[in-house]
């Protein structure tokens, strides 16, 4: 009998899962639909599991005009008619961390009240010094917010006396091409230290994209013969159940291409194609995606049309 179990001769593999530490989450865009569909569900399962610290509340903020009763109310409705099976005890228990507060981001007012709001959360929640603000809004916000954040006193300290630790998770697309990248990256430098800030990719969340590195890696049937020697060629598919749906404004302005390839799909493709990093740690993995990315052959301009096929969403069929 052939014994696959994995081994980590060449890699530094750790499994086991840890509970995070105290602290509070900020969700900019908190009545949007990716914090319904994904972020919140995402939270719950980690209280499930443990793995969110009892010194945790979640603090949204948003345009909407919504109380902590009303924000609760929908977080109840979503959670409600999802695919998890939340008992009233496990759903009561995190919507009493939940918490709401509304403004215009480019307001100072609204900074100064999320200030106020988050040290009256910490006498409750106990969560201080550590403070995650996530922006699940427009990228073309993120100057915006990661600046007032800054003059407003969020981004390292709160208060006059009281150290806090913050940090700043940004999600794709990073501007609209190259020079728009590098201004961002440069206005999120005066505002946060690199060590605060996460540019996430929440693809590589999905637990089949995770266990690629495992798959590739840590089998001792596949690690030995995954090279060109062997494999002839790598096909990526995406293929998605969801349309457009709401989210049309944001497809107006980003489009499918900025959406999934330059982020999900290369992500995919580094996974799928780099060598072996010298450790799972992120710099390590990070350093390999490099190398892979700029080993990729440019592609001319006089001949993206023979080797791309373009469209668009229309109008689609109920299958259901």
């Amino acid at each position: 009998m052939t014994d696959i179990r994995p081994t980590s001769d060449r890699l530094d593999i750790a499994c086991a899962e840890t509970a995070a530490p105290p602290c509070a989450l900020v969700i900019f865009g908190a009545s949007g639909d990716l914090v319904h569909r994904k972020l919140v569900p995402s939270l719950v399962e980690l209280q499930r599991k443990k793995l969110l610290n009892e010194h945790f509340c979640l603090l949204g903020c948003g345009r909407s005009q919504l109380t902590d009763e009303t924000f609760r109310h929908e977080l109840n409705e979503t959670l409600s008619h999802s695919a998890m099976d939340l008992s009233k005890e496990e759903l009561n228990a995190f919507l009493a961390k939940c918490y709401y507060v509304n403004g215009n981001y480019d307001d100072s007012d609204l900074y100064q009240r999320l200030k106020r709001r988050l040290a009256e959360l910490d006498q409750l929640h106990q969560f201080s010094p550590k403070v995650v603000f996530y922006l699940s809004v427009p990228p073309i916000l993120y100057s915006t917010i990661s600046k007032q954040l800054d003059r407003n006193g969020l981004s390292g300290t709160l208060g006059n006396t009281e150290k806090w630790q913050s940090s700043l998770v940004i999600e794709k697309p990073f501007g609209r091409d190259l020079d728009s990248a590098i201004a961002l990256n440069q206005t999120l430098g005066r505002s946060f230290q690199e060590s605060q800030l996460y540019r996430i990719d929440h693809y590589l969340g999905k637990e089949t994209v995770q266990n690629i590195l495992m798959f590739r890696f840590a089998n001792a049937i596949f690690e030995p013969v995954w090279n060109r020697n062997y494999i002839d060629h790598i096909q990526i598919t995406i293929a998605e159940t969801l349309g457009v749906e709401h989210r049309g404004n944001y497809y107006d302005k980003s489009g499918a291409l900025r959406d999934m390839f330059q982020n999900h799909m290369l992500q995919m493709l580094a996974l799928v194609a780099m060598e072996p990093p010298a450790s799972f740690e992120a710099d390590a993995v990070r350093n390999e995606k490099i190398k892979l990315l700029q080993s990729i052959r440019p592609i001319k301009p006089e001949e993206v049309e023979p080797l791309f096929v373009r469209a668009q969403y229309a109008q689609g069929n109920d299958l259901a």
